[in-house]
């Protein structure tokens, strides 16, 4: 049987979520079987190195016992119901008091960041692993990802990527900054010493953990644009072919050539070179809502998505002999919100996809059918209806969140629609500068604006059908239809503010040339606005999202939308538009 992993990713720093898949016989019974979850490495004591990282009595032994039953109940209780266990462990990560002990010996003199080549640092990770090994000998194996080093669950760790930055000056979480611009940085992105980094890291991470210790590794393939590890075949083929192969060692690849967006083609690394490799996918899609409004992606994930030229989904893929499993986040994926209280639309994603790796005879309608009918209890019509509710959803994100004409002909050489819609949060024309001037300058505007209004129209058609929908239980009635009607009204934010944005590019240009079509756009806009901030009085709705642009948590606020409405908003009550 293929493993078909599951992780709930909690948002960095932030409460818990409350999720029924953190319940391991709830995976089980939806055809897991694995679990995976973080920060292991992060209750390792390094007592062997004879520096006492957690003293007695101090904050950091407060930390270390507060966190450490939490590890041990987890592994249990996924053991209890014969789960594989996997730790996701982000490198370099490690004590405080460690690394001051052994600065000298570990940190690059010149950037202060741990460094790979430094003959301690890891003779400090096989200590490490052993330890891990010696406590933890139920724990399958491990998740390693390099390029992000999240430290707000773990106070008194610091850390950085052990591969060495190409270009601009390094910082800890230098990958993760790149998709704030939207593009790569003009300098090399890749290099020797960046291939013979993963070459040498990979090298040890197969003598120690899997050799040694006979542990499971898969090496995450993870960073932004297709031109590195992770979604560049020649470079791809040149770190992995140099790497011994181990029965106990994969790569973890994701479906798609950057993150998860639309309007990118299928990861051309999959299926190819010397190693295993296991297929990330996410079910509550970071840049789709989160849940908080229908989206239901397991068809165009399985059969291929309907806007790439070649339809490659997992039906192709899964059965392939280096193919050796899905790991999934059911729950999880980038920062802050919408929060959601139910797992309506996640929960449908985790289910098709489980059921379908567990058997990929079946078809990815056979298995929603089975959802509709068995876990909704839905009857005759109403899986119809419900059907297409689900697959209206997917058109109308690709048409409300992405700009197609602007996307298709880009090559992942930029984030899709220049990243300017993730999370909770809504860009302005700050972000979408480089979008506009394309559309501008191709006298594309018209087409834009044509494909938020559909989406909206198609929005309209899902409210229709989840009010008509029978459903069978007041909760799932109560979300249904509010998510449904939240993705109306959010879209019609979407649509009108993308308007009067343009519109007003256009004033800024000619003050006489769409005076009266900014009035209007403006007008309509702030209907969509208060209409959009009324769901939150309604029981039973996710939060909403703001109109500020994205920022890492702890980092000055970035002006998005609403900003950008104010900008243009000062054009229609200035002298020249009287």
């Amino acid at each position: 049987m293929k493993l078909i992993l599951d992780m709930v990713h909690h948002n960095p720093g932030e409460p818990r979520f409350q999720s029924r898949f953190l319940d391991p016989a709830y995976l089980l019974d939806y055809g897991f079987n694995g679990q995976v979850f973080k920060h292991i490495n992060c209750i390792a004591t390094f007592a062997a190195t004879g520096v006492d990282c957690f003293p007695a009595g101090s904050p950091e032994r407060a930390w270390l016992d507060q966190f450490t039953p939490g590890i041990e109940r987890e592994i249990a209780a996924a053991k209890k119901q014969g789960l594989k266990v996997f730790y996701h462990v982000d490198l370099f990560v490690l004590p405080r008091n460690l690394v001051a002990h052994f600065q000298n010996e570990i940190c690059d003199p010149q950037t202060g960041r741990i460094a790979l080549d430094r003959a301690k640092t890891l003779e400090l990770h096989k200590i490490l692993f052993d330890e891990l090994a010696r406590r933890f000998p139920q724990v399958d194996g491990y998740i390693i990802r390099v390029g992000e080093t999240y430290l707000f669950d773990t106070p008194h760790h610091v850390g950085n990527s052990p591969i060495p930055r190409v270009g601009p000056a390094w910082t800890p979480n230098y990958l993760y900054a790149e998709t704030l611009s939207g593009r790569p940085p003009a300098a090399p992105r890749w290099t020797k010493a960046q291939a013979d980094a993963y070459v040498n890291l990979i090298r040890f991470l197969r003598e120690e953990l899997c050799v040694r210790n006979g542990k499971q590794v898969f090496f995450r393939t993870w960073d932004i644009f297709p031109d590195k590890l992770h979604a560049s075949l020649p470079h791809y083929l040149e770190v992995t072919d140099q790497i011994e192969p181990h029965p106990k060692l994969a790569f973890s690849i994701k479906h798609t050539a950057l993150d998860f967006w639309r309007h990118t083609k299928v990861n051309e690394c999959m299926t190819q070179g010397r190693h295993p490799q296991i297929i990330e996918v996410q079910c509550q899609r970071e840049y789709e809502g989160k849940g908080a409004y229908p989206n239901y992606l397991m068809d165009s994930v399985i059969n291929g998505f309907e806007e790439n030229t070649e339809k490659i989904g997992l039906r192709d893929l899964v059965s392939h002999p280096k193919i050796i499993g899905v790991y999934a986040w059911s729950r999880g994926g980038g920062w802050y919100g919408p929060y959601i209280e139910n797992e309506l639309f996640p929960d449908l994603n985790a289910f098709v996809l489980a059921q379908f790796v567990k058997n990929p005879s079946r078809s990815e309608e056979q298995i929603f059918l089975q959802y509709a009918t068995e876990r909704l209890r839905l009857t005759n019509g109403d899986v119809n209806r419900f059907r297409e509710m689900c697959q209206t959803s997917a058109r109308a994100i690709l048409q409300g969140r992405h700009c197609a004409v602007f996307d298709r002909v880009l090559r992942e050489s930029v984030l899709p629609t220049a990243c300017w819609m993730r999370d909770d949060r809504l860009g302005g024309h700050q972000q979408l500068a480089e979008v506009f001037a394309y559309l501008q300058k191709g006298n594309l505007v018209d087409a834009a604006l044509a494909e938020k209004a559909e989406a909206v129209r198609l929005w309209e058609r899902i409210v229709y059908l989840a009010r008509q929908i029978e459903w069978r239980d007041a909760d799932t009635q109560l979300f249904a239809t509010v998510s449904a009607e939240y993705g109306l009204k959010l879209f019609r934010v979407v649509a009108a503010g993308w308007h009067v944005m343009l519109a007003g590019l256009a004033v800024e240009r000619n003050p006489s040339a769409a005076e009266n079509e900014l009035e209007s756009a403006l007008a309509a806009y702030d209907a969509a606005w208060s209409d959009y901030e009324s769901l939150a009085a309604r029981p039973g709705c996710p939060t909403l999202y703001s109109g500020n642009y994205f920022n890492l948590p702890g980092q000055p606020e970035v002006s998005g939308l609403t900003a950008s409405i104010e900008h243009f908003r000062t054009f229609v009550t200035s002298p020249a538009m009287q």
